[in-house]
């Protein structure tokens, strides 16, 4: 009855806290942000994952194709309330911004994709948000924020065991270390990006494969390892081929100009300026790749004293260098024209560039000054921007889980409150019926136990009878055989005796006297009441004979030295002596009973 009250209201309290997770549950899920998966919006998200796959495998093609792309996915995630899919298409707008060109405000996109994203866990999108704030500080010349966020990228990406986006940041840190004259780190990082890139058979991903292996080649030239740098270009080359990007054929043969002109090969290095060159004018005449194809191609033809060919190039790579404001470019194509001036004997033209070059390397130079003091202030306020949002945002969800954690607690305090009220009165009857039934096992048991000590004890009594009832047989038998022995020994010296009875007799008489016959009946009986004595009583002594464990048996089974001299066929000073002897080897004292100590064993 107890187990099945116990059981019972077992089953109660369980049905109560299920209702009361359930509630908290509803109710969380009620607080809960989330995106409404609704039915109307299934074509929209369809069209979403359209978007993105396009995205993530063209992001470096077309810009303004890119854009009207991200645009539309920007509106279907805020008409669908997706923050997910609001934060991929934010990621791709920045990610565009920064491919094409240098804009801060695709570093102000990054960074509220980043907020969606961290807030939703959502590790892989992190991890490119990451790559690509990354990126933008390698083109901004920053390169501690530059190495840090490649290195968070990478570490979530080690984590998520994605393969591109390792590659991906690694390649990053890569150039990121080239830049930096870190070889050796450069390099490390380059291996492990283009092992990741290797493994990955998706054309989607050979655009970037091709940039890592262009890098590498770069890094390589850098080094001055020019044949080294020479393979990882022409094998990005056959990649930038196979995807047809025009801006990386042009980047890889504009690389190869430069090694096959540190290997001293003119022509060589000419074929490739002038094969790039002809691919920057397809792409877009007022970029800056093309103003560094006309600023080589003017620098290669100054070198080699064809001044008419280098002052043409240098001259369209200063215009557009003005018009566009490459302040770099314009300085170094004003002081190579001053050198073309001077060495075609033109001495006050070569003044007038060389005091203008002058003035523009300290024109670039408080430029970039200036340039790096305004990213860092806008950095510096971006940040501390970000990082107060971030306290409001953990603010607002700290108030939300103290609220959320309020509710419960006083939810569950009525809960245990009624469960306290209900099985209070329960609990008195309970503990009464459990001291009963605790009571009635106490007193059962105690009989049990006296009944198992009673039986116990009489089976001890019944065989140690039965060793008592064979020790007097023992007795009694070599009693009448010893009086047998007298007997015929009054008679041996009688004519009327045979002498060949008499042997035999005497004989018979001494075999049976034998008390070895009788010993081994005797201590078969004696271990199966007493277990163990012998082995109890000689670790106690170990030095103890047979002859005194046998004495030893008697005495346990409270035999008088009589009756154990009759079965030894010992006198009484032999026994007296035996006891001595035992005594002496167990150490007893005068006051010590030596059959007391035996029966304690």
């Amino acid at each position: 009855m107890y187990v099945r009250l116990r059981k019972k209201s077992l089953i109660w309290v369980g049905a109560i806290v299920l209702l009361a997770l359930a509630l908290i549950m509803a109710f969380i899920f009620l607080l809960k942000i989330h995106s409404p998966e609704k039915e109307q919006y299934k074509t929209e998200k369809n069209r979403l994952s359209e978007i993105f796959a396009v995205l993530d495998s063209t992001y470096w093609k077309n810009k303004d194709t890119n854009l009207i792309l991200i645009d539309e996915a920007i509106r279907i995630s805020k008409r669908i309330n997706d923050s997910i899919a609001y934060a991929k298409a934010l990621f791709n707008k920045a990610r565009a911004l920064t491919r094409f060109e240098i804009n801060d405000s695709g570093l102000i996109i990054d960074n509220t994709a980043l907020d969606i994203a961290e807030k939703f866990h959502n590790d892989t999108l992190i991890a490119k948000i990451k790559e690509n704030i990354g990126a933008y500080y390698y083109y901004k010349d920053n390169f501690y924020l530059a190495t840090m966020y490649y290195s968070d990228a990478e570490n979530i990406a080690a984590r998520l065991k994605n393969d591109y986006l390792i590659g991906k940041s690694s390649g990053g840190l890569g150039s990121v270390y080239t830049e930096m004259d870190d070889y050796k780190n450069a390099l490390e990082c380059f291996e492990r990006s283009i092992d990741k890139f290797e493994k990955l058979a998706d054309k989607r991903y050979t655009w970037d494969f091709c940039n890592v292996l262009m890098r590498t080649g770069v890094c390589y030239m850098y080094k001055n390892d020019l044949p080294k740098a020479k393979i990882y270009q022409e094998k990005a080359l056959e990649k930038a081929r196979l995807i047809d990007s025009k801006e990386l054929i042009c980047k890889i043969y504009s690389n190869l100009g430069c090694i096959y002109q540190y290997l001293g090969d003119n022509p060589g290095a000419l074929n490739y300026f002038l094969k790039a060159y002809n691919y920057s004018v397809q792409i877009n005449e007022n970029s800056k790749m093309h103003v560094i194809l006309l600023h080589n191609i003017g620098t290669y033809y100054q070198r080699n004293n064809q001044f008419k060919l280098a002052e043409e190039y240098l001259n369209q790579s200063l215009a557009i260098s003005s018009k566009r404001n490459y302040k770099i470019m314009e300085a170094g194509s004003i002081y190579l024209l001053s050198e073309v001036k001077k060495n075609t004997g033109q001495w006050k033209d070569a003044y007038l560039y060389y005091s203008r070059s002058r003035e523009m390397n300290d024109s670039v130079l408080n430029f970039e000054m200036q340039r790096k003091v305004s990213d860092y202030q806008w950095e510096i306020k971006s940040q501390k921007s970000k990082f107060e949002k971030q306290l409001l945002i953990r603010q607002y969800d700290s108030q939300k889980k103290r609220n959320l954690i309020l509710i419960i607690a006083i939810f569950s305090t009525l809960i245990i409150t009624l469960l306290i009220m209900r099985n209070l009165k329960r609990s008195v009857r309970f503990q009464k019926m459990e001291n009963y039934y605790l009571q009635e096992k106490i007193e059962t048991d105690e009989k049990i136990n006296a009944l198992e000590k009673f039986k116990y004890q009489t089976e001890i009594e019944s065989k140690n009878k039965e060793l008592s009832a064979i020790s007097f047989q023992l007795v009694t038998k070599n009693e009448i055989l010893l009086n047998i022995s007298d007997i015929i020994d009054k008679h041996k010296d009688d004519n009327s005796t045979n002498k060949n009875v008499y042997i035999d007799l005497k004989r018979k008489i001494k075999e049976d006297l034998n008390i070895d016959q009788g010993w081994g009946q005797f201590k078969e009986m004696f271990e199966k009441v007493h277990h163990d004595f012998f082995i109890n009583i000689k670790a106690i002594c170990p030095s103890l004979t047979e002859n005194e464990l046998r004495f030893c048996a008697f005495l346990r089974i409270n035999l008088l030295n009589k009756e154990i001299a009759q079965m030894l066929n010992s006198s009484n000073d032999a026994i007296k002596k035996t006891r001595y002897r035992i005594r002496k080897k167990l150490n007893l004292d005068s006051k010590t009973s030596l059959e007391e100590f035996i029966r304690n064993i």
